[in-house]
This record gives structure tokens, sequence and C-alpha cells, in this order.
């Protein structure tokens, strides 16, 4: 790859280590000559792009409207509803030729904003998508795109189900598991505008993401994310 490139990672949110996570992801994407910020202020982390823009914007976090009893104990100090500022700076970051990553829970985030899920090419249905607890998910990289040299491999890991997938996402990666056998898109890749966006559908905890295999998938996709490689 060529001269250094700025990844920043947004993280927060319930349930998971979401510093952990990003922790771990940023030392995978050093070799790549990747430097990486982490900034839990999603709303000043997206405004810093104005004078600060990053070659990768990471969305590693668990942040949305929080609606449901079951959120009630959290909802005060966790829901969050992106201010039209930062959607049209997140736009605006892809219209202008940056990548985009987005890792698990950014599938969940930002429900109150239908165009979240155009641009990350897929997003959680709720009602309809689910998980069950984490298990040995079964990866199986499909083998016409830039995953193609990648083997399978076995991570554990919750396999989220039943995403909603946009029609121009490109399917990369399927994966199954012993309570879902049926094989379920969980890494995916589309363009938007002069961007690129990834979808991992894992990531869980940083022990998966630093999982050999797991990890050598989020370098490739990433790469091809920064227009380093194509994809075809």
């Amino acid at each position: 790859m060529k001269s250094t490139r700025q990844n920043l990672i947004l993280v927060g949110g319930i349930f998971h280590d979401f510093q952990a996570s990003a922790e771990a992801l940023a030392m995978i994407l050093a070799p790549l000559g990747i430097e990486s910020r982490i900034e839990a202020d999603l709303d000043a982390g997206i405004a810093s792009l104005a004078d600060n823009p990053v070659d990768l914007l990471t969305v590693n976090a668990l942040r949305w409207e929080m609606i449901g009893e079951k959120y009630d104990p959290y909802r005060e100090a966790e829901a969050y509803s992106p201010p039209h500022k930062t959607r049209l700076a997140i736009e605006a970051h892809l219209q202008t030729g940056g990548a985009l990553l987005g890792l698990h829970t950014a599938s969940i985030c930002f429900s109150d904003w239908p165009e979240w899920g155009s641009l990350l090419g897929g997003h959680w249905v709720w009602g309809t998508s689910f998980h069950p607890q984490p298990e040995t998910v079964s990866v199986v990289p499909d083998q016409n795109n830039v995953l193609g040299n990648l083997p399978p491999f076995a991570v554990h890991d919750e396999l989220y189900t039943d995403l909603w997938i946009e029609p121009g996402a490109q399917v990369l990666a399927h994966g199954h598991s012993a309570a879902m056998p049926t094989p379920q898109p969980i890494v995916w890749s589309q363009t938007v505008g002069a961007g690129r966006v990834i979808y991992d559908a894992l990531g869980h905890d940083s022990e998966s993401l630093q999982h050999p295999s797991h990890a050598q998938l989020l370098r490739e996709t990433v790469k091809w994310a920064l227009a380093e490689d194509d994809p075809q």
C-alpha cells in the first residue's frame, strides 16, 4: 500500500468491549500502513472529518434508539440518534472517495436513519434478525471475489442471521453454525459514490478479530475498500 493511511474508529455501546476490539482492529490493520484513532464521541469524531479527513471510517459501535423494554436500564445513557450534520458528513465521506468499514453491531446502529442501511449495504431488521449464543461459526469465503484466496475457517462468535442485504451489495463470505446450519451472508461489499464499503457481521469481541484467518479477512477487505485491490 502507499503512504500511511488514517482510520477513525467510532466506538461505544452496551454488551460489548468496543474499546478492546477497536484496539485489536488497529493492530490488525497496522501492517497495511494504517494508523487508527479511536473515538467514543460519535458526533465529535465525525465533526473532526471536516478538518482532518480520513481514508477509512470504521463503525465499531452499538448506538441506536434503544426502543423496547429490554433496553430501559440503558436508554438514558446510551440511546443515540445521529444529528443531521453527522449524517451528511458520513455521506460526504463516502461520496468523495472515503472508505467505510462496519463491524458486527454497525448493522444495528442509527435505526432512525433509513439511509444508513443503504450506505452500509444492509442492516438488522427488528423482529426478524437475530443471533444464536456465541458458538463456533464456520466461515466460507466466496471464491470469486477479493477473499478468493482465503480458505474456510472456524471462529467463536455470534452469527447474525436474517439480516437485510441491499440489492447492490456483493456477498463475500457466508457463515453457518450448529444452531444456524443455513448459510448466512456475513461479509459484503458495495460502492457508494466514489467510496467503497465493507461490512463484517463477525467481531463480537477482540478474540474473534485476532483469529489469524479473521484478521486476514479484515486486511484483504480493507485493502479493497482503500482501492488497493480489485475484488474481481
